[in-house]
């Protein structure tokens, strides 16, 4: 049966479709770039909200990663997948006009019901989000040809990836320019970031759609999940990617803590980011290549150790020259180990995921490795409260040194990790400087795709 006849698109169709997801990547960036990070972080801190409630905002939406099974049962059951994508990303984006409503619903309350309700809005459009993101994963996936899979996804995370960061630093500077307006400059932000995520959201319309196969269909949803927890190699990369999404413990808090503790400007955050945004995007292609000649496994074990012992700089960091100095060329060495975490996490995922079920995988993987970490915020906001009671005082900056704790941990299980005709990883740490000295001596390749799964590193601060 000829590609048409099961309703693939043509090869003019993927094209164009391509083009289009390129230009929605660059309004996306800005929707996210103008309603998530510091910028949320800073809107719970005016609502009121303490350390705990911080953490609260970060775990209590994690738990939605359940909404990943509710998609990928829509897709196996045979739902249009561009459909369930534009209606749960819309749904996502119209969401931030109740956040933005929140100072007059919460108006004249306290600070317990203000940030409440920011979480619960927040949590529905994490869910909203979530159903939105397994449909997409999975229709991308047979979308776009393997081939071009690489450049594809390369140049989304190139393309979006430099105009979110330059809009978080405007956005910053916008902040600390018009702080007398209070929460009202964050309602313009969200303002902005909703009409961007909008047109985002509609550049699905022009894209063309792939009917999932009857094949892909024809086992039960329960065998599916069945299928998931057979799959030997997948738990293995599971088991490391639980103990490294345990370093959400401090996720919330660079941003608390450089905001609130050390009263640095928006602006000035935004550089600490930018730094680690800066090396991830440069260092993506040279880690495909690395990729493609040595294997994932020894990557994310070499990216893993070096990692851990980072969170370390802060212990003397007490004033935001000393984080300016410090901080930043930190996160340039971040952001070449994140580059090469997501490089070779993603790969090794889209190798140990067959393409039948796909989408039920991805759920399953997501919601595991997705729901034993998301208590890890709100007991990061406990932490400096238990510190001061054991006499140790109440800095922040033992969550991140906790955080750096359990990524060692994870390192050592990277050792678990399986990958067929992958080399060593002393093999790659002995030849790892002549390729960055000399990056000729690696075939020229593509950085694979990031599927946005859990397990990814998230930015150092």
């Amino acid at each position: 049966m000829s590609p048409q006849a099961l309703g693939a698109p043509t090869e003019r169709q993927v094209e164009r479709s391509m083009q289009f997801t390129y230009a929605q990547a660059l309004f996306n960036s800005v929707f996210v770039a103008s309603t998530g990070g510091m910028f949320l972080i800073g809107y719970a801190l005016r609502l009121g909200a303490d350390n705990f409630r911080i953490g609260l905002l970060s775990s209590v939406p994690m738990c939605c990663v359940v909404a990943q099974l509710a998609g990928a049962y829509l897709v196996e059951r045979g739902f249009r997948r561009k459909r369930l994508t534009i209606v749960f990303t819309l749904l996502q984006v119209l969401c931030w006009a109740a956040v933005v409503l929140i100072p007059v619903l919460g108006e004249g309350r306290s600070a317990d019901v203000r940030v409440g309700l920011l979480i619960a809005v927040i949590a529905l459009v994490t869910l909203f989000a979530h159903v939105g993101a397994n449909a997409r994963a999975s229709w991308v996936g047979d979308l776009v040809p393997p081939k071009r899979r690489g450049t594809f996804f390369g140049r989304l995370s190139l393309f979006g990836g430099i105009v979110g960061t330059l809009f978080a630093l405007a956005e910053g500077g916008f902040l600390d320019w018009v702080k007398q307006m209070g929460l009202g400059a964050f309602t313009v932000l969200f303002a902005i970031g909703m009409l961007f995520g909008v047109v985002a959201a509609l550049l699905f319309l022009p894209q063309a759609d792939v009917p999932l196969h009857k094949e892909t269909r024809s086992v039960p949803f329960r065998g599916r999940i069945r299928q998931t927890f057979a799959n030997g190699p997948l738990m293995a990369l599971m088991l490391f990617a639980v103990l490294w999404s345990l370093q959400t413990v401090a996720m919330p808090f660079y941003h608390t803590y450089m905001l609130r503790d050390l009263k640095m400007p928006f602006f000035g955050v935004g550089l600490t980011n930018a730094a680690t945004i800066l090396t991830f995007l440069a260092s993506s292609p040279f880690w495909g290549r690395i990729v493609d000649r040595y294997g994932c496994r020894p990557v994310i074990i070499l990216c893993a150790f070096a990692f851990a012992p980072i969170q370390a700089i802060w212990i003397p960091l007490d004033t935001p020259a000393k984080v300016y100095a410090a901080v930043i060329p930190a996160n340039l060495l971040v952001g070449f180990l994140v580059g090469g975490l997501n490089v070779a996490l993603n790969t090794l995922i889209y190798k140990l995921i067959p393409s039948a079920g796909r989408s039920v995988q991805i759920a399953v993987y997501s919601v595991i490795v997705v729901l034993l970490s998301a208590p890890m915020p709100a007991l990061g906001g406990k932490l400096p409260e238990l510190f001061q009671r054991l006499g140790l005082g109440s800095d922040l900056r033992y969550t991140f040194y906790l955080s750096g704790f359990f990524t060692l941990i994870a390192a050592f299980a990277a050792l678990r990790i399986r990958e067929e005709g992958a080399q060593g990883a002393r093999a790659l740490l002995v030849k790892l400087p002549r390729h960055l000295m000399r990056p000729s001596t690696l075939p020229a390749s593509h950085p694979p795709p990031p599927l946005d799964l859990p397990g990814e590193t998230a930015p150092h601060s």
